[in-house]
C-alpha cells in the first residue's frame, strides 16, 4: 500500500565508506544481513564477517579489492533490512562510483552473484592498471569547481595530464592524472583557497588515464546478462536515468575514464521532485554530499539508529494512531460521492465491507484495545474497495487516502 508518497531517493556510496567493525550490530540483530554476508561469502569463498568486525584486518579491508567488495555487500544487506524493517520502496536509485553496482543490484538490473563477481574483476582490474601508472587523485574542498576546471587546464601540458574526476557538489571536486601534474595542481588549487589531500587507495581514477581498465572491465560486462531495473537508476557517466539494460554495458565500462556527476545527478533529481535520499551504506558520506547540493531534499542514513527511527516516524503509520486511521477510512467511505448507480453491487461492495469494518470499530473502541497493523491494512483496503465500486477517480481516491494517513505512506512490516 502506497498512496501518492513523497518521491525517494536511495544512494549508494563508494569506495572510502568503509570502516572497521562495520554492520556488527545489524549482523547480530538481523538474520537477512546475516544472510546476506553468508551468501556472498560462500560465492567469493571469503570470509566478510572478518573483513568488516576485525579490527585487526583494516589493513585487508582497506586493499581496494576488497574495500569494494566489502561496501557493495554491505549495502546490499543493508538495503534488505531497509526493505524488511521499512519496506516502502524508492523511485530512484543512484550510485557513487562502485555504488552504481549497488544501485543496479537492487534495483534487480543484476542478480546479486553476478554483481559480486563483476564488483571483484573490477577491483582486480583497476588494481593492476593503476598500479602500472604514474598516476594520483586528490579531493579538492572549499573551491568551485569552474576554478578547478580552470586550474586542470593550465597545468596540463602534452601527455601529461590532469582531470576533474568527480564533480561532487558545487565546492568539492576530486581530481585525477599524471602524479607531477597533479602535484602542480593541488599547489595552485591551495593557493585559490582551496583545501586538497590524497584520496585512500589512491590511483587516478574516473580520468583517460584509465582507458585500459575501461576496455578490460568492457569485455568481462559484456559475458554478463541483465534485465531492465525496477526503479530508475540514474548513472554516474551522465546524470541521466538507464533507459535500457542493454546501456549497463557502456556506462559501467564508460564510468572508469568518465568524472563521477554527482552534483548534476541530485540537480536532476530535484527537478523529478526528489524529497527524501536515504543511504543505503556505511557511514553517511552522501548524507553530508546531500546537505551540500540540495537544501530541499531531507537525506538520512540506514547506517545510524536514530534516522533510521526518523524514517520510520516519517513513513509508517505510528501504532499509536492505528483506530484513528480505522475510523478515518470509515469517514472516508461515507463521506464521498457515489456514482455507481448498481444497487446490486453497491451493497455487495461498499455497504456489506463498510459494515464489517465498522463493527470492527466499534469493538475496538468499546475494549479500549489497540488494533493490530491487519486491522489498518484491511481497513485500508475496504476503503479502497468502496471508493472504486463507488466509481470515484483515481486522483480523488489518491486524496482521501492522503487525508487518511496523514502524510505517512505505509503500514509498518509484520513479524514474520
Amino acid at each position: 500500500m502506497n498512496q501518492d508518497k513523497e518521491k525517494i531517493l536511495f544512494m549508494f556510496p563508494g569506495v572510502g565508506s568503509q570502516y572497521a567493525g562495520m554492520g556488527k550490530t545489524l549482523f547480530d540483530r538481523f538474520a537477512v544481513f546475516r544472510q546476506t554476508l553468508e551468501e556472498a561469502g560462500d560465492i567469493l569463498h571469503m570470509d566478510f564477517e572478518k573483513l568488516c568486525f576485525k579490527e585487526t584486518d583494516k589493513k585487508e579491508q582497506a586493499k581496494l579489492e576488497n574495500a569494494q567488495l566489502t561496501i557493495m555487500v554491505f549495502s546490499v544487506a543493508l538495503f534488505k533490512v531497509y526493505m524488511q524493517e521499512i519496506g516502502v520502496n524508492p523511485d530512484f536509485c543512484a550510485g557513487h562510483s562502485l555504488g552504481e553496482y549497488s544501485a543496479l543490484c537492487c534495483a534487480r538490473a543484476l542478480r546479486f552473484p553476478d554483481a559480486l563477481l563483476l564488483v571483484q574483476q573490477r577491483g582486480n582490474i583497476i588494481s593492476e592498471v593503476s598500479s602500472k601508472l604514474d598516476g594520483t587523485m586528490m579531493w579538492v574542498i572549499n573551491l568551485d569547481h569552474n576554478v578547478v576546471e580552470n586550474v586542470c587546464r593550465q597545468v596540463s601540458v602534452q601527455n601529461r595530464n590532469v582531470y576533474i574526476s568527480a564533480y561532487d557538489s558545487p565546492t568539492q571536486t576530486s581530481i585525477s592524472g599524471h602524479k607531477d601534474v597533479v602535484m602542480t595542481a593541488a599547489k595552485r588549487l591551495e593557493k585559490e583557497g582551496a583545501i586538497v589531500y590524497p584520496l585512500q587507495m589512491s590511483g587516478p581514477f574516473h580520468c583517460p588515464l584509465m582507458q585500459e581498465a575501461a576496455d578490460r572491465m568492457k569485455g568481462v560486462l559484456t559475458r554478463f546478462s541483465y534485465a531492465p531495473p525496477i526503479y530508475t537508476v540514474v548513472a554516474n557517466r551522465d546524470a541521466r536515468p538507464y533507459t535500457r539494460k542493454e546501456s549497463i554495458v557502456e556506462n559501467l565500462s564508460s564510468q572508469l575514464i568518465s568524472p563521477i556527476r554527482w552534483m548534476d545527478s541530485i540537480q536532476y533529481l530535484v527537478s523529478q521532485g526528489v524529497g527524501v535520499a536515504v543511504e543505503i551504506g556505511p557511514k553517511d558520506v552522501l548524507k553530508f554530499l546531500m546537505k551540500k547540493n540540495a537544501a530541499g531534499i531531507q537525506p538520512y542514513t540506514m547506517d545510524n539508529e536514530s534516522d533510521v527511527h526518523k524514517l520510520k516516524d516519517r513513513f509508517l503509520v505510528p501504532e499509536t494512531d492505528y483506530l484513528n486511521v480505522i475510523g478515518r477510512c470509515l469517514g472516508a467511505a461515507v463521506g464521498t460521492k457515489n456514482r455507481n448507480q448498481d444497487p446490486a453491487r453497491y451493497e455487495v461492495e461498499v455497504v456489506k465491507p463498510y459494515k464489517e469494518v465498522a463493527a470492527m470499530y466499534e469493538e475496538f473502541k468499546l475494549q479500549g484495545k489497540t488494533p493490530s497493523a491487519t486491522h489498518v491494512e484491511n481497513s485500508l483496503n475496504m476503503l479502497r474497495r468502496v471508493l472504486t465500486a463507488k466509481q470515484v477517480p483515481p486522483s480523488e481516491q489518491d486524496r482521501a487516502f492522503r487525508k487518511v494517513l496523514q502524510g505517512r505512506v505505509s503500514m509498518p512490516r509484520q513479524a514474520g
